[in-house]
């Protein structure tokens, strides 16, 4: 009975914490918001125990600084943006020589589907949340594509970092349909096998994005 009671608490534990990173990365959340144990328990119908452990999660992922009973959402420098897209640069590095040596064939299918989910999105009326969506999920089929579990849940950190900062590079004129054609690529180098070529353009992929990231952070 134990046992079954400590399982329904983690699974209501991981379930809070995703909903409060996904409010924090849909700007529910703001920047602005003081995120007091006792106003987030009564957001969430939760007692204070889950809250905390899900604001303890929130700042080990770097997305919250804790002050005792408050938190308050992380904003970036410019150096430390700078320093989240090397780490990202180099890890999906990584992920796509990774997924090119261990793909299978309903990983090439995964992939592919998200990549059809993009392509049916017009940047031009699209929001920048459903652009976003779909980047991360492409992204996220990739990393499973990998078959490494901690190349998965250091891209699952990394992304929530990035989707937090204000605006996206994806709205920027001409990055979706270039970032679009690049998923395209790497999928044919994941399908055949091409490690080195794999790896190199999902690092610049990230790379663009980085100096793009840089050049709209001056404007905030």
């Amino acid at each position: 009975m134990s046992s079954d009671v400590g399982n329904e608490h983690l699974g209501g534990s991981l379930a809070l914490y995703t909903q409060i990173s996904e409010d924090i990365v849909q700007g529910r959340l703001g920047i602005n918001d003081r995120l007091s144990e006792n106003a987030l328990s009564e957001r969430y119908g939760v007692s204070r125990t889950p809250i905390r452990e899900a604001l303890t999660r929130l700042e080990q992922d770097g997305m919250v600084i804790r002050q005792g009973a408050m938190a308050r959402i992380r904003v970036r420098t410019p150096e430390e943006i700078n320093d989240i897209y090397r780490a990202r640069t180099w890890l999906e590095r990584a992920i796509a020589q990774d997924a090119a040596a261990r793909r299978g064939e309903i990983d090439i299918l995964r992939m592919r589907s998200m990549w059809e989910r993009e392509d049916a999105l017009d940047p031009d009326v699209s929001t920048p949340l459903d652009l976003m969506i779909a980047n991360r999920a492409f992204h996220r089929a990739l990393a499973a594509a990998a078959h490494n579990e901690a190349l998965l849940d250091l891209q699952a950190r990394l992304t929530l970092q990035v989707a937090q900062l204000p605006a996206t590079t994806l709205s920027v004129p001409g990055r979706w349909k270039e970032a679009h054609s690049q998923h395209s690529r790497i999928i044919e180098l994941v399908e055949q096998r091409d490690e080195k070529a794999a790896g190199e353009l999902a690092e610049l992929h990230i790379a663009q994005a980085r100096d793009l990231r840089l050049s709209l952070q001056q404007q905030f």
